[in-house]
């Protein structure tokens, strides 16, 4: 089984990305794995007019960069003394010059990292939840993310929820994020599946269920079915219901729950907020 050796926390300073680092950490005592610490920032020109995401609001040219740059390893420096300097892990900060989206694409591809962590914002649709950056970062990247929402205190999980719709899975190493975490805490996992009351397994389900099944394997797992229509709201349901859960896994795809989740007033239909951590990963291209 692989484990995680490199993790990846990017940063914007905020409070939101300051107690998804401060769980970074911890992870990455738990697994012994490296941190990369990154913050990316856009520098304005004149047809730009202000940076992006958020290093203040600048409305000169040149000196521009330098100040930002200053200021940043300001706020790495302050970041280092409160919540690094006398942890015994590994660390890096890096800084790029570049739309967050894309310098963690880079980061995740030049390091080879494991796992993604970045702070949500507990808000009731996916797109404010998880924000812009993150719910793109989740459409475009194999990489495993895991979303800290904002009360979250890092603690032993006894328990990792895998919502699943069984659709055939073709990648048995995007598993390897989700078994590294289980893994990591003695976890078991529980395989939720949520279907309407009039649908039955078919042999298309069963045939990705025997899939899962051994893919799974390494580590103790249970299955569970419930009937609900709407399969956010029954997620939510199961998840007040089982507060032992301490992570909820997820693979989005076309078509299925990743669709109920990004298109829609999903906002309107049902209030889903995540109280504990999200694992999101691709089962499948």
């Amino acid at each position: 089984m692989k484990t995680i050796k490199k993790i990846l926390a990017a940063t914007d300073f905020s409070d939101r990305a300051t107690r998804a680092l401060k769980y970074a950490v911890s992870l990455a005592q738990e697994t012994e794995a490296k941190l990369y610490i990154l913050h990316a920032y856009r520098v304005p020109s004149a047809t730009t007019g202000t940076p992006y995401p958020m290093t203040g609001l600048y409305v000169d040219t040149v000196a521009i960069q330098e100040q930002v740059v200053k200021e940043v390893k300001e706020s790495f420096e302050e970041m280092e003394n409160i919540h690094l300097k006398y942890k015994k892990i590994q660390y890096e900060f890096i800084d790029r010059l570049a739309f967050p989206e894309e310098a963690i694409e880079e980061v995740i591809e030049e390091q080879n990292i494991d796992l993604v962590v970045m702070g949500n914002r507990g808000d009731s649709s996916l797109e404010k939840l998880l924000g812009s950056t993150t719910t793109h970062m989740m459409r475009r990247t194999t990489c495993p993310i895991l979303t800290i929402p904002e009360e979250a205190i890092f603690t032993k999980v006894d328990t990792i929820l895998l919502a699943t719709d069984y659709q055939r899975a073709n990648r048995p190493e995007a598993f390897q994020g989700l078994l590294s975490l289980a893994d990591t805490f003695h976890a078991q996992i529980d395989v939720l599946h949520i279907v309407p009351s009039n649908e039955k397994l078919g042999a298309d389900k069963l045939s990705a269920g025997n899939s899962l099944d051994r893919i799974l394997r390494p580590i103790p797992h249970t299955y569970h079915h419930q009937e609900e229509e709407n399969v956010l709201e029954g997620l939510q349901v199961y998840l007040e219901k089982h507060q032992e859960i301490g992570i909820l896994a997820m693979m989005p795809r076309n078509h299925s729950v990743w669709d109920q989740l990004t298109k829609g007033s999903i906002s309107k239909q049902v209030v889903f907020e995540a109280d504990r951590p999200v694992l999101i990963f691709h089962g499948h291209r």
